[in-house]
């Protein structure tokens, strides 16, 4: 029964739900339980849990993020893909990742830092903080 819910949850992301047409512009929040393809422009945020595609088209700014993220277009703000990013050549990004696997294709322009996001690195991060806290 929990198998079968899970299993379409799965499936369900996989598939692009949402897409944003090019020539359209959107000035707010966007969120999704599934994946979502930006072909037009998007000023804010943006969380998708399944994957989130832009574009060449496609232009961000602000925030994102998303299971695996592939751009071909422009963001300008931080990223977190929880899984993969993946800069095709005709992307620009600038802003920091944080990504389980960054793959930068020749061509593509990345102007910003990156770090690894996983479970032990998820746990050294409060601890540094209080490391730092006590040193004060």
């Amino acid at each position: 029964m929990f198998g079968e819910n899970n299993k379409k949850e799965e499936a369900t992301r996989g598939k692009v739900e949402t897409i944003l047409g090019n020539g359209t512009r959107i000035e707010g929040d966007i969120s999704t339980n599934g994946s979502l393809r930006i072909e037009g422009e998007v000023v804010g945020k943006i969380k998708a849990k399944g994957d989130l595609f832009i574009g060449e088209s496609g232009k961000i700014k602000n925030e994102i993020e998303a299971r695996n993220i592939i751009i071909a277009g422009t963001v300008a703000g931080n990223v977190v893909a929880h899984n993969k990013l993946e800069l095709l050549p005709s992307s620009t990004l600038s802003g920091d990742v944080m990504t389980e696997t960054l793959k930068i294709e020749e061509g593509a322009r990345f102007v910003g830092s990156s770090k690894v996001l996983n479970e032990k690195s998820r746990k050294k991060e409060p601890d540094a903080a209080k490391n730092k806290d006590s040193n004060q």
